[in-house]
């Protein structure tokens, strides 16, 4: 699978073209006016808006520089799941597709999300950061082709929107703007794996009383907690196994 870029939502926001690879790959990539070309996005904000039912799911993830707009249909059932189960504001991670609805001035790009989770306010910030050295390393290569040097797919992005050195330079001030607003104490080490069901049982825990929680009602304790929907019945599952929990009625939750 290719790997997925990381843009700001300004940049992603602004984009207008799709182009093809040329390498002989089915499918356009998205190209952005710092030179990205996206065909899957990794995306880390702030759930800001969420709307819809059913298969199809839409919402609105902000980060310091603007708002992506997010979807889910039927084609990831899970990502829809759990973004029903998520409650504006949150911080959530999105893995999906880049995809250019309509053409010219009216075209708009949004995010066909494939996964989806709840995070923290430092993975947000070590989005900003990684996703700014991404940024300026693209906006070096734009600045290459302006002197007469620079790579195809920077050339290209120059081309399509005509980008002036003026424009590179806001484009910077973009990135400062980002960058400003991670947290000067943020330390890498407050990010490490943890199983599923050791993050499910810590939820119940603490939400779910002495007479039981709804089957529900546990999976959206375990997508609150960082978990997707498919995460959260697979850890449910694997308590119930382990004689954790029991179930006194029918889709109710107790731990032993």
């Amino acid at each position: 699978m290719e790997p997925a870029e990381r843009v700001f939502a300004r940049d992603f926001a602004a984009a207008r073209y799709t182009a093809d690879s040329g390498d002989g790959r089915n499918g356009s990539y998205v190209v952005t006016p710092t030179g990205a070309w996206c065909r899957r996005l990794f995306i880390v904000g702030a759930l800001t808006e969420r709307r819809g039912s059913g298969d199809i799911v839409q919402a609105r993830v902000a980060d310091p520089t603007g708002t992506f707009r997010v979807s889910t249909d039927w084609q990831s059932p899970d990502a829809g799941e759990t973004l029903r189960h998520i409650e504006p504001p949150a911080f959530v991670a999105v893995t999906g597709r880049a995809t250019l609805i309509g053409s010219g001035p009216r075209a708009y790009a949004t995010v066909d999300a494939e996964a989806l989770c709840v995070v923290n306010r430092t993975v947000r910030d070590l989005w900003v950061q990684k996703t700014a050295g991404a940024t300026l390393d693209r906006l070096i290569a734009l600045e290459e082709v302006l002197l007469g040097g620079g790579d195809e797919r920077a050339a290209t992005a120059l081309r399509l929107y005509g980008t002036t050195g003026e424009e590179i330079r806001d484009m910077a001030g973009m990135v400062r703007t980002a960058l400003a607003s991670v947290r000067p104490e943020i330390i890498f080490g407050d990010i490490g794996p943890v199983a599923g069901r050791d993050l499910l049982l810590a939820t119940l825990e603490e939400e779910g009383g002495a007479r039981g929680i709804a089957v529900e009602d546990a999976v959206a304790a375990g997508v609150r907690a960082g978990l997707s929907a498919r995460e959260a019945r697979r850890a449910l599952e694997e308590l119930l196994a382990a004689g954790e929990c029991y179930q006194p009625a029918s889709g109710m939750i107790k731990l032993i």
